[in-house]
């Protein structure tokens, strides 16, 4: 290289560059530094004075990655005060210098000793410097200049957030967006092609494909249904190189799930079913269940029955168990196999969250029938009165006839009915009970006035079947006879005073029966005959028809001293 100056010659120090390349050539243009210059941009020069002495090279680079047995050579440093005398020594010092970097101080010749790897550092900020041997002294200014670290494609891309889970609707229209995925590649993406990626499917189609620039992943097929399959497992390839063969790559998995929409119908399995109930079931309680399938989950298959006509509707309900989602049909009055043996319900089963864009797959309803057969259940003899009062009249002999209860068998059997007094106390044991024809009778003497009401339980079971039972209430007025006369009410005591006039009524007394009004007062009064009567006094029966009758007496005319009297 000869180098000219306008003013002199002098000695200038050349660097020369000697560099590997992958993948194509690099050009770099030439940096002058002089001695008030030692900044240098890459590709760029500045002159600020005609330089007396210099520095002149093109830029430095080294391969990374190198595996080879000899160090590497990256180029050489040349001074032109230099004549190949060895009386110039180049000196080399900054980053890596004399470790990674090493330089020949007679032949300027640098090499590197160890492999490098750009995505570490991507170069290294050196100083060269030659003196004179003999002297010591510098021949040039301290420069600095940049190696840097050629890049090779050695990394792969890589996919940091893998592997992915996502969901999609069902039924999406096709090329609807699922997912953005995103590969780095650490190698340098301004040099070649070495990061630039390009996206592909490996596996998943024809369900999805990927954009191969932006990585989103999307729907590759019409109205993809979640009940014919729900989940899939897409592999996502990021090469690098754009592509081209040798580029490394990288995978990762995408893991999607269709989410339910409501865009099936619930549908009975059968359009008939049958149910036995049996007469004796509890009114309230539940006899069955119906069910209708739907192939949809969560509040899609949500669904609602209802009984929209038949000759059971007055008869049975039907309520929706949230969990099951089944019918639950429950019983709202009794059952009586005597009298209907068999009942028919129009059953109805809708979803209760519709999705319009989906409406013309409908209706979302179906409708079914369920028969209901009414069991015949051996029940108890029924009494043709929920309760009896009877009467008898006291004194009445015993084995006087009461009355008579009656009950039957309900069933078609007909059954014979046999009667019996339940002895839950010592009143039961007054009176007998014909066990064929449920005739009651006294056993024992009443006393109205000691005892006016009896309360007994009958009970009746069918011959059989003894262990079924049915008890019914009677009450017994015992009636009244006048059997009881009138007593005075107390016992009274009489004072009269001496100055008393005739006439005056001293006292009036009353008198009280045992039995009732009808057979008790109206009472008479008078003086017994059969003892002695005294004239001082008189007794007057003020005939009065009330409950309590009274008597007067009054004061005769004799004189006072013979007017105490009881």
């Amino acid at each position: 290289m000869r180098i000219t100056s306008t003013s002199c010659i002098c000695p200038v120090l050349v660097c020369l560059c000697f560099v590997q390349r992958c993948y194509g050539t690099a050009h770099h243009g030439s940096i002058k530094v002089t001695r008030n210059q030692t900044k240098h941009i890459e590709g760029e020069t500045e002159v600020h004075h005609r330089p007396k002495r210099g520095w002149v090279w093109n830029q430095f680079f080294v391969l990374e990655e190198h595996m080879g047995p000899d160090p590497q050579y990256v180029g050489k440093l040349h001074s032109n005060s230099d004549k190949g005398d060895g009386s110039v020594k180049y000196i080399l010092t900054g980053e890596g210098a004399g470790t990674i970097f090493i330089i020949d101080d007679t032949t300027g010749d640098i090499h590197s000793t160890k492999s490098l790897d750009r995505e570490q550092k991507t170069h290294y900020v050196l100083h060269a410097q030659a003196i004179d041997r003999r002297t010591n002294k510098p021949l040039e200014p301290e420069s600095e200049f940049i190696i840097k670290v050629q890049d090779i494609n050695d990394n792969a891309p890589r996919f940091t957030d893998g592997p992915y889970i996502v969901t999609v609707p069902e039924m999406s229209e096709m090329g609807t967006s699922v997912l953005q995925v995103t590969a780095t590649d650490a190698d340098d993406p301004t040099y070649g092609n070495s990061a630039r990626v390009v996206y592909s499917i490996l596996q998943g189609q024809p369900y999805f494909s990927v954009d191969p620039k932006t990585g989103v992943i999307r729907t590759a097929l019409h109205n993809m249904d979640r009940e014919a399959r729900e989940r899939y497992s897409v592999v996502i390839q990021a090469k690098d190189m754009a592509g081209q063969v040798g580029g490394l790559s990288g995978s990762t998995t995408v893991n999607i799930t269709l989410t339910d929409v409501n865009d099936n119908p619930p549908r009975f399995p059968q359009k008939h079913y049958q149910l036995y109930v049996p007469e004796s079931a509890q009114v309230g309680s539940a006899v069955g269940k119906i069910k209708a399938n739907d192939a949809d989950t969560g509040l899609n298959a949500d669904m609602k029955y209802t009984i929209i006509n038949g000759d059971g509707s007055g008869m049975f309900s039907i309520s929706t168990d949230r969990e099951t989602r089944e019918g639950i049909i429950s019983l709202k009055k009794p059952l009586n196999y005597e009298k209907k043996k068999s009942y028919t319900l129009n059953i109805e089963g809708a979803n209760t969250h519709l999705d319009v864009r989906f409406s013309h797959l409908g209706p979302f309803k179906d409708v079914t029938m369920l028969k209901i057969i009414v069991g015949d259940v051996d029940e108890p003899p029924l009494f043709t009165m929920p309760s009896y009062i009877m009467e008898v009249y006291e004194n009445a002999k015993t084995r006087t006839v009461v009355g008579t209860v009656t009950a039957q068998d309900p069933d078609s059997a007909n059954s014979l009915v046999r009667y019996f007094i339940d002895h839950n106390s010592e009143e039961d044991r007054y009176f007998t009970i014909d066990a064929n024809t449920g005739t009651i009778k006294t056993a024992k003497i009443f006393d109205r006035e000691e005892t006016p009401w009896y309360n007994i339980t009958v009970a009746a079971s069918e011959i059989d079947n003894p262990g079924l039972l049915s008890h019914v209430p009677v009450g017994i007025r015992i009636l009244d006879v006048n059997d009881n006369p009138p007593e005075l009410a107390r016992e009274y005591d009489i004072v009269v005073c001496e100055n008393a006039k005739p006439g005056q009524v001293i006292q009036t007394i009353s008198a009280t029966d045992k039995d009732i009004s009808a057979n008790g007062p109206r009472f008479h009064f008078s003086l017994d005959e059969g003892l002695s009567l005294n004239p001082n006094f008189t007794l007057r029966d003020n005939e009065d028809a009330r409950a309590m009758g009274s008597g007067t007496q009054f004061w005769s005319p004799l004189p006072p001293a013979a007017a105490r009297e009881t």
